[in-house]
């Protein structure tokens, strides 16, 4: 991505790692990933930045980033059985 917004360098390499193991991905900017990372840390991880994820598939996260694109507003904490339902099969095909 170009738009590298005010990340540090580890932030930055982060999500490099993110979009390494996300190529759905990879045509997403640095600012987007960053956010989409941050806001999934927040809402679902319950933490500000999830690092013990970087650099591993999540499947939840795409989850996650797909269902914010769609629907808009998280409320579901760590359960995905609603939003796997919903938006798995749309991300994965």
């Amino acid at each position: 991505g170009s738009d590298h917004g005010e990340w540090s360098e580890q932030d930055r390499k982060d999500i490099a790692q993110l979009r390494e193991s996300h190529p759905e991905l990879a045509h997403w900017g640095d600012l987007a990933i960053g956010v989409a990372f941050g806001s999934f840390s927040d809402d679902v991880l319950e933490v500000g930045w999830g690092n013990w994820i970087i650099g591993q598939r999540s499947e939840d996260f795409l989850t996650y980033c797909c269902w914010r694109q769609i629907k808009g507003t998280w409320n579901f904490g760590m359960f995905f059985k609603t939003p796997n339902q919903e938006v798995l099969p749309i991300w994965k095909s």
